[in-house]
């Protein structure tokens, strides 16, 4: 028996009325959000609609709306082709996939536990449990919840760090798993103790002076206004990537960062904020609204769409401008520094506003942190430079 083939499609409002096209998808093998393949070639942005998954089923199409967000329907769509997988390879084997009374399913459940984060509103947490279930359960290599024994969650932690996964991400991986095992009822005590020890690294932020020397070899506008906004409004990178032309309020120097559904942005934390920028940025940034007028501010020129390349376009200039450091694993190997990396303006940033007096409640306010033990790590690096100038102005009473 064949397995059913699943489609993504995108049910979007046109000037023609409501029309159903398949999802656009991207080179990076992930939904362009909110885009649909109109024809062979053609991939049109549509603002309002919601993703539909497509099958066959008995012989009957079947269609189920999956929502508005892409990395949602996405993961549905791979959750329902498995579903099905697993279904006809039961039948081929004269046997049916059930859910036995007083047992449960962990498949099965995961289904039903997606559906529950999404009627919370919770996008991001559909992606992240999704993701760690599909990697967890071919590893432990079980059906049924009471199989879980605490020899399955060490070997699934073994397994984890043979495929190269850091500490912290295993530690977070296994928070995820934990918390949907305790939705589905499970006693996750008896599995494990206390999740795996990490040590938390070091704040790293770029040094003033390699930050001039980088923006000194600038040329092309755009990689200078990019990374300029990324270093003085603290952006994380996808808020950074959508942003619109109506946050700026040039007028009082302030730039809002908000939640839109329609291009299936979600913040993180529901971090919503309005915080101050530099008048020099303003400036910057006003100069720049001259000549790229379009719905993006820091969008492709070609189509006016989200840039995901900013990480290889860093890298790229950074080593143009002899900024490699010429001793980690990626610039021996790749010749890519590890030293540069996008989240590093978002910490230098905090840092700054650090060390230049600004109280720490204000800065979370600013950077949208969620808790005050994150922003903490940042106070070690802020006091670093200026330890030692302050321990000899002490007058030690000798």
């Amino acid at each position: 028996m064949t397995t059913p083939k699943v489609t993504l499609y995108w049910v979007c409002r046109t000037d023609k009325g409501w029309k159903r096209f398949p999802a656009a998808w991207g080179r990076n093998g992930k939904i362009r959000p909110r885009f649909a393949q109109v024809g062979k070639a053609a991939q049109t942005f549509f603002g309002t609609g919601h993703y539909e998954t497509r099958h066959l089923e008995d012989g009957k199409t079947v269609w189920k709306n999956v929502g508005e967000d892409a990395a949602v329907a996405q993961a549905a769509m791979m959750h329902t082709t498995k579903t099905l997988t697993a279904r006809v390879a039961a039948e081929d084997a004269g046997t049916t996939i059930v859910e036995t009374d007083g047992r449960v399913n962990l498949k099965s459940k995961m289904a039903d536990f997606q559906q529950h984060q999404r009627a919370r509103g919770k996008k991001r947490a559909v992606v992240t449990y999704t993701t760690a279930v599909e990697e967890f359960l071919p590893l432990v290599k079980i059906q049924y919840a009471d199989q879980l024994t605490e020899n399955h969650i060490d070997r699934w932690h073994t397994a984890l760090r043979e495929k190269g996964n850091s500490n912290r991400t295993i530690y977070n991986k296994h928070v995820s798993i934990m918390g949907w095992l305790k939705w589905c009822k499970v006693d996750t005590k008896k599995l494990a103790e206390r999740a795996p020890d990490f040590t938390e690294k070091d704040v790293e932020v770029y040094d003033p002076a390699e930050l001039k020397r980088l923006f000194d070899s600038l040329t092309d506008p755009y990689h200078r206004i990019v990374f300029e906004v990324l270093l003085k409004t603290g952006l994380r990178m996808q808020e950074a990537m959508f942003l619109r032309w109506p946050d700026f309020d040039f007028r009082h120097g302030t730039l809002k960062v908000t939640a839109r559904n329609e291009d299936g942005f979600d913040v993180k934390d529901r971090a919503e904020r309005t915080l101050p920028i530099p008048a020099d940025l303003i400036e910057h940034l006003k100069e720049w609204k001259k000549e790229h007028t379009g719905r993006l501010v820091l969008g492709t020129s070609l189509n006016d769409t989200p840039n995901w390349k900013w990480l290889p376009l860093l890298k790229r200039l950074a080593r143009q401008a002899g900024l490699n450091c010429g001793h980690c694993v990626g610039c021996k190997e790749q010749d890519e520094c590890e030293r540069w990396y996008l989240h590093k303006f978002r910490a230098t940033y905090t840092t700054f506003l650090l060390r230049s007096g600004i109280d720490v409640r204000t800065v979370m306010q600013y950077t949208g942190h969620s808790d005050l033990a994150t922003l903490m790590r940042y106070l070690k690096p802020a006091e670093g430079p200026d330890t030692q100038t302050k321990i000899n102005s002490i007058t030690w009473g000798d």
